[in-house]
């Protein structure tokens, strides 16, 4: 079953600065990532389950190309894209930006 999903306005934020990091090095590596980030999403609507475990309530997928990850909580129905995160952030302080938006566990 595909479950919609929702995502946040902080992890539209963070895309769109990576997207903007990569178009300055060359455009078409901007539209790869969106195009990796749209597969993602799509992927985790309908295998909400299948991202791999983040902390205690959220799972993540990692983009194949690029080094961001995309966490995200799952309700009954819903996932709830919380981050996009660079996958050298510190792992405290993504729990931290997690836990602080809501639709967090």
């Amino acid at each position: 079953m595909r479950l919609p999903v929702h995502v946040h306005p902080e992890a539209r934020r963070e895309l769109h600065q990576a997207q903007g990091y990569y178009r300055d090095i060359d455009p078409e590596l901007a539209i790869r990532m969106l195009h990796e980030n749209d597969v993602a999403l799509r992927y985790i609507a309908g295998f909400p389950e299948a991202g791999a475990p983040l902390f205690d309530s959220y799972r993540h997928v990692v983009l194949p190309h690029f080094p961001y990850l995309i966490a995200y909580s799952v309700t009954t129905h819903t996932v709830n894209v919380l981050a996009v995160f660079h996958v050298r952030r510190d792992p405290i302080w993504m729990r931290r930006q997690l836990g602080s938006r809501p639709g967090g566990i």
